[in-house]
């Protein structure tokens, strides 16, 4: 691509008469992954100033610099704009083509359950024969290939890549909140924008939960012009949004107990697997989910709707999630030799700890015991109230380490004693290290028990515990005959 095409996706503070007539090879905004014939794209980021880094990006090879601050000596084409990292979408977009992209865009925001609707929805979109690409948290799936992710939504560079490469009709995207507070989706048009709920989660970075919606709701700014929003109005922040989108006279359907919504949720029963009843208008679908719990039954009615509305038949739908094989890390079960039964999951926020918790309570476990702890320099002020649902629903609770991100060990290791000893009603502990906590609960549990493993799900561990595993899965396989589920 020649440079005078790429800057026309842009507004340009100085642009010259005569752009030079430069062959464009890539462009970034790192500049350790500039290479001969790149363009580098200087972003003023949270935590370091890209411009700090042109010189080193031109020795790399850079041949056109993108910028919002003023460079008083450039040795080769210097463009100014009035903010980078919304410039970087655009570039994105226009390097690799995908501003004519065809294919249905369907993005998820929320809390909780961003990523098991995705799958499930992806399942049931498979299932009908529709090709479907995924971009989220746990992988990337394009092509039918699983490509490891970096962020839940990718830096606009890889995520326009990732749309190139695709040749599906579909693409679900889950949404972040930094993401959509970052630009990383400003240039996609949405086709179907869901809203799974909104709880307590990321306040260290938005300030407040009232923030943290208004970015949330962002994503329905971005839909298309025939653009349909789709909300689980299963919380208030879902009514709230309803009522926003309704009176903005979007194209609005939900799903939900009320006579209000599109489509209602009855009849739930979790006991051993999950089977709920779906009214649509004057037709009644009864649905078995293999996941148990009620968050996943919402999580399912959501991917229902949605599937209706892209004109899949009920009866594919429902025999879609009769045989949803679930998610990696969310609520994946072991049975162990001695008759406890082990759960991963990623709940790493208070609502999502309630359902899991919760989950373990209707199942009949005989006793919870309960292993988690938190990422270091991460949303504190939800620290406390988690401490408190444990100990709630748990008979033991055992505080480990997560990511530690930077974060001194020991000062966390305070903290989690300070946290149990405060708010935790007597049942919990502190061990440091996550295997030999792991390997506590597994010694001590008995036949009925049941073991809940949070935090993490199929992530790997960034730093070296005591035993060689490299995630929850791999230490209590390791420290067990357990199998799955």
């Amino acid at each position: 691509m020649k440079l005078s095409s790429l800057l026309q996706a842009i507004e340009i503070d100085n642009i010259p008469e005569d752009i030079p007539d430069i062959n464009i090879s890539g462009l970034h905004f790192h500049s350790q992954k500039i290479k001969k014939g790149f363009v580098f794209i200087a972003i003023s980021g949270y935590e370091t100033d890209g411009h700090q880094f042109i010189e080193d990006a031109i020795k790399s090879g850079a041949v056109a610099i993108i910028g919002e601050k003023k460079w008083s000596n450039p040795t080769i084409p210097y463009f100014r704009v009035k903010n980078s990292r919304n410039s970087l979408s655009k570039l994105a977009q226009c390097f690799y083509g995908t501003h004519t992209s065809n294919k249905t865009f369907i993005g998820i925001t929320g809390t909780n359950g961003k990523t098991t609707t995705s799958y499930m929805l992806r399942h049931i979109l498979e299932s009908a024969g529709i090709r479907c690409s995924l971009v989220g948290t746990v992988a990337n799936i394009i092509n039918g290939e699983q490509l490891p992710p970096s962020n839940t939504t990718p830096d606009p560079l890889t995520l326009h890549e990732l749309i190139h490469k695709s040749k599906d009709e579909i693409i679900i995207l889950e949404v972040s909140s930094h993401g959509l507070n970052q630009g990383r989706v400003d240039d996609i048009p949405f086709d179907y924008a869901l809203f799974t709920n909104l709880s307590h989660d990321h306040l260290d970075y938005h300030g407040s939960i009232y923030n943290y919606f208004e970015v949330k709701a962002q994503l329905f700014n971005k839909l298309s012009p025939q653009g349909e929003a789709i909300i689980s109005n299963y919380c208030d922040w879902s009514r709230r949004l309803l009522d926003r989108l309704t009176i903005e006279q979007k194209n609005v359907f939900s799903v939900g107990y009320d006579e209000i919504d599109h489509m209602n949720l009855a009849n739930v029963n979790v006991e051993f697997s999950t089977e709920f009843d779906l009214k649509e208008g004057n037709y009644e679908y009864k649905v078995t989910l293999p996941l148990s719990g009620l968050h996943n039954a919402q999580n399912a009615s959501l991917s229902f709707m949605v599937a209706r509305r892209l004109g899949i038949h009920a009866t594919q739908v429902i025999d879609a999630l009769n045989s949803f094989p679930g998610v990696p890390g969310r609520f994946e079960t072991y049975n162990h030799e001695n008759g406890a039964t082990c759960v991963i999951d990623y709940a790493h926020t208070p609502d999502a700890l309630t359902h899991s918790l919760q989950t373990l309570v209707k199942k009949g476990a005989k006793r919870i015991i309960h292993i988690f702890g938190f990422r270091g320099n991460g949303d504190r002020s939800k620290r406390k109230e988690m401490v408190e649902i444990s100990s709630k629903y748990s008979d033991l609770f055992i505080l480990t380490l997560d990511d530690l991100n930077g974060m001194d060990s020991q000062q966390m290791v305070d903290e989690l004693h300070h946290l149990q000893k405060v708010y935790g009603n007597g049942k919990g502990t502190v061990v440091e290290d996550r295997t030999i906590a792991i390997q506590a609960a597994l010694e001590q549990a008995e036949e009925g028990d049941w073991i809940l493993v949070t935090g993490k799900g199929p992530e790997f561990y960034k730093q070296v515990f005591h035993y060689p595993t490299f995630s929850d899965k791999e230490t209590i396989l390791f420290h067990s005959e357990a199998y799955g589920a």
